[in-house]
């Protein structure tokens, strides 16, 4: 039997007030839900999930983090997660430092739910607030305003010791001296924990159809170089840590779910389009998937208990696969397993020798890391070890 993997719970939401532009997460605008009716099914594929993770893994449910994803999570009724982190201490055993995630966005309409979150049991709050400059929120289409941020955070500070937000950079005629100025703001929130992603056009989004059109809705590449390395040198310079390709954190307050994903740990994935993982033996993986479509999920949990659209075990390729996209994001690297090690089954052995020559990588024994270099060309060098 394989080492047991940390085990998270990740929880998707999938309404929001208004759909993004730029977004292609499984959200959806819905004004009237049955709180009944969601709750029932929430705790049902729960109940359900649990049991199929201690039936193929035969671990002890010790439970390291729990993430309300999605859309907007901060959105959802109060009795739901109440009765969700109820039902998830009757299933597993808590870690006794477990991190209790919500996503939100800084709007006023979402701010008094956090009090209650925090009674019931979140200890971690991440803010969608993506940008202190007016312009580029109206251009991101987002509902909120910096005043909303400000707000939001000073509220999330007398409450949660643990408080991230996400920024998103790149914007057309955007360039180094307005991004500075605004990580100099950013900088001044004290946070525990930023993300900063550079905007990129996702198939299905309304930024992809206006770009098909011949709309450009990003700065050029070089820009985009430049700006990375800016966002990189000043957050660690203000002492954050980068640990992932866009996340930097605070000592000791990195996003414990997220390092699951990018370790190839174990979660549970419930709601509607959500994926779940976890390691049955030595090189296999158990995934699950469920319906995207909330009304689809809704009705497949009714009838089944569960709203699994797709659950397989992974061959062994894509475990292997898994392993190299998510963990080379880490900068601090990983340690690929001994049945991984120069198999070039499943890594491309002369591309690993020239990335490494090139100053990209660094490999030594089982431990592949990407270096600073390396990272702006992160996407090829993946696609070239995997073939």
């Amino acid at each position: 039997m394989p080492k047991q993997n940390k085990l998270g719970v990740y929880i998707h939401w999938p309404f929001c007030v208004s759909k993004c532009p730029y977004c292609d997460f499984n959200s959806h605008v819905e004004k009237d839900i049955d709180v009944e009716q969601w709750e029932f099914a929430y705790l049902s594929e729960l109940r359900w999930m649990a049991d199929i993770y201690r039936q193929k893994t035969q671990y002890p449910s010790v439970l390291h983090t729990v993430f309300f994803g999605g859309g907007t999570p901060s959105l959802m009724p109060v009795s739901i997660v109440e009765r969700i982190l109820e039902t998830i201490e009757e299933l597993f055993i808590l870690h006794p430092k477990i991190e209790v995630t919500v996503e939100a966005n800084p709007s006023s309409s979402e701010l008094d739910n956090l009090s209650a979150f925090k009674s019931i049991g979140v200890n971690r709050i991440s803010f969608g607030a993506q940008s202190l400059n007016t312009k580029t929120l109206n251009f991101l289409g987002r509902a909120h305003d910096t005043r909303d941020i400000y707000k939001a955070l000073d509220v999330a500070f007398g409450l949660f010791n643990q408080v991230s937000a996400d920024f998103i950079y790149g914007i057309p005629g955007q360039n180094i001296g307005s991004w500075e100025d605004e990580l100099s703001k950013i900088i001044k929130f004290d946070l525990t924990h930023i993300s900063a992603y550079q905007l990129t056009i996702e198939p299905g989004t309304q930024f992809y159809s206006r770009s098909k059109k011949g709309e450009k809705l990003t700065c050029d590449d070089d820009t985009i170089a430049d700006l990375y390395d800016l966002t990189t040198n000043v957050l660690s310079s203000h002492g954050y840590e980068i640990y992932e390709i866009s996340n930097y954190a605070r000592l000791n307050s990195q996003c414990q779910h997220n390092l699951l994903y990018w370790n190839a740990q174990d979660w549970l994935g419930i709601g509607p389009g959500a994926h779940g993982r976890f390691t049955m033996t030595e090189n296999r993986r158990w995934h699950s998937q469920t319906r995207r479509s909330p009304d689809g999920w809704l009705s497949s949990v009714q009838k089944e208990q569960h709203g699994i659209e797709i659950q397989n075990e992974d061959y062994i390729s894509d475990f292997a696969k898994e392993i190299i996209v998510m963990g080379l994001r880490l900068t601090s690297g990983i340690e690929l397993p001994d049945w991984l090690i120069g198999k070039s089954d499943f890594i491309n052995l002369n591309w690993l020798d020239e990335f490494e020559k090139d100053g990209f990588i660094t490999f030594n024994k089982n431990h592949i890391r990407v270096t600073k270099n390396g990272r702006l060309h992160l996407n090829s060098i993946v696609s070239k070890l995997l073939n």
